[in-house]
């Protein structure tokens, strides 16, 4: 009986292990999500050549954005 009862500790100590681990890599998960989802910025198309860029780097022009470096807005 006594054999019986260290095994089951034994089981559920490493079930518990396991456990506090997956919650650990859980939370390290989620705080590298929340990290990447803050540096995404919103991609804005250039009306003169198509090209998609984050709206950092873009020019506005009116309504519409442009290449700020180079390429097409350099045309302007």
């Amino acid at each position: 009986m006594g054999k019986i009862i260290a095994w089951l500790i034994l089981i559920f100590l490493v079930l518990f292990a396991l456990r506090m681990i997956n919650l650990r890599n859980a939370r390290t998960r989620r705080k590298t999500d929340e990290a990447a989802r803050a540096a995404i910025e919103p991609m804005v198309r250039c009306s003169r050549c198509g090209v998609y860029l984050p709206r950092s780097e873009a020019r506005q022009l009116g309504d519409a954005y442009a290449c700020a470096a180079g390429g097409c807005a350099a045309k302007v």
